[in-house]
């Protein structure tokens, strides 16, 4: 009996499965993840190794190890205190095998002063931020990029510095080569933040790149605003960021191949695209609509047409990055994004527009969950990047689309 009942729930399992609904097409498979997480963490590794590069981070080692070869050591000691340095932390560095010398780990102001650039080498060894330090009050960025420090601000900084090493020399081992350990370490999660950063950058630069030649190759396309991040890291893992718009105007003779491969090389945030219709793709922009009461709507879509006769055309939330783990995440963030656009619609009397999702990755669970969207009618599509990078019939379907959404009549047949 007890066995018939198991046989009996087994089948009832069965039959739920095979009545489940079918995976959304859009839905990522197994494979399909894997790939994109592949390429995700190809790109994070060219991030880190190109900001590496243009850090010549190797040139200050060198620097520091020049100055560890000629240092006084018993002048060191004699100024330790009146460095912020602890005598405990100068014993462990001599407890070594082979002992360390102190510049590898700690400063003096003259150091600084004759090499400013070391600030970056010693704020790193003291795995602290230049966001911290500006919180300190004590700025490094120009001295980092060069700029000799006044002798007050260098003493200041070499202290400070050397009392967090020394900090961290007393409370931990320490090797002969644990200061390197330290700097990257610092470094590498200054990098890690600002990847955060570029993943949405890069998820827009895989839409926009390709529609703007669509919309080119079309005559479709005005110009195009922008502002450029510049190639890489300007030092310390944070980016010199140009907040000047900047218009590229185009037209038949230009090759806009070209120029966006220029663009891209100094890490291109699009703002606006303008088209000979009159209507714009605004990015990451918000705006604010106003209610009879007077109340203020504020909404910012990820992507968001906008035409003269109205405030939407249509809306977009994109979402990049290749973590399995984010996908539910960036699907509650877009949702709450679409919840307030058709809020704002209903309460200042707009027509609601048309809503897409698109997204590197779809778990199960968030594919399943647009779909039903779809169905409600709260999103007119959805889109996985992944598929549409892999697929030239889904990319070129997907350009058509965005094409529509700008305005532009759908292509016949």
């Amino acid at each position: 009996m007890a066995r018939r009942r198991h046989r009996k729930r087994i089948a009832e399992q069965q039959t739920g499965y095979l009545a489940e609904q079918p995976l959304p097409s859009f839905a990522s498979t197994p494979d399909e993840i894997q790939r994109a997480v592949e390429r995700n963490s190809i790109k994070r590794g060219l991030f880190f190794i190109q900001n590496l590069v243009s850090l010549n981070f190797s040139a200050l080692i060198r620097r520091v190890e020049q100055l560890a070869r000629e240092y006084d050591k018993e002048e060191w000691a004699e100024k330790a205190s009146w460095l912020w340095i602890e005598t405990d932390a100068l014993k462990a560095l001599d407890a070594c095998q082979p002992p360390v010398p102190y510049p590898c780990y700690f400063c003096t102001p003259d150091i600084l002063i004759q090499h400013p650039e070391l600030v970056m080498y010693y704020r790193n060894v003291a795995m602290v931020s230049r966001k911290v330090m500006n919180d300190m009050g004590l700025s490094t960025s120009m001295y980092e990029a060069g700029q000799v420090p006044p002798p007050d601000v260098a003493l200041d900084l070499a202290r400070h510095f050397n009392r967090m090493i020394s900090a961290l020399v007393v409370t931990n081992p320490v090797t002969p080569r644990r200061h390197l350990e330290m700097a990257y370490a610092n470094l590498g999660a200054s990098f890690d933040g600002s990847w955060r950063n570029e993943v949405g950058r890069l998820a827009y630069v895989e839409v926009i790149t390709p529609l703007l030649l669509h919309l080119h190759s079309l005559g479709h396309l005005h110009s195009v605003v922008y502002t450029l991040k510049g190639p890489v890291f300007a030092s310390g893992g944070e980016t010199l960021h140009s907040r000047a718009s900047q218009e590229l105007i185009v037209d038949e003779q230009t090759d806009l191949e070209v120029a966006l491969r220029h663009l891209e090389e100094q890490r291109v945030v699009y703002r606006e695209v303008r088209l000979r219709n009159g209507n714009r793709l605004l990015l990451n922009r918000q705006i604010t609509w106003y209610g009879a009461d007077g109340e203020a709507y504020r909404i910012g879509p990820d992507l968001l047409s906008s035409g003269d006769g109205a405030d939407i055309l249509w809306g977009g939330e994109l979402k990049g990055g290749a973590d399995p783990a984010g996908s539910d995440e960036h699907w509650k963030t877009a949702t709450r994004t679409f919840e307030r656009i058709l809020l704002a619609c209903e309460r200042t009397g707009r027509p609601k527009p048309p809503l897409s999702f698109i997204a590197t990755i779809l778990v199960e669970r968030v594919a399943r969950e647009a779909a039903d969207w779809l169905k409600e009618g709260k999103l007119v599509s959805v889109y996985n990047l992944t598929q549409i990078a892999e697929d030239p019939a889904k990319q070129q379907q997907f350009l058509n689309d965005l094409t529509t959404f700008l305005g532009y009549p759908a292509p016949a047949g």
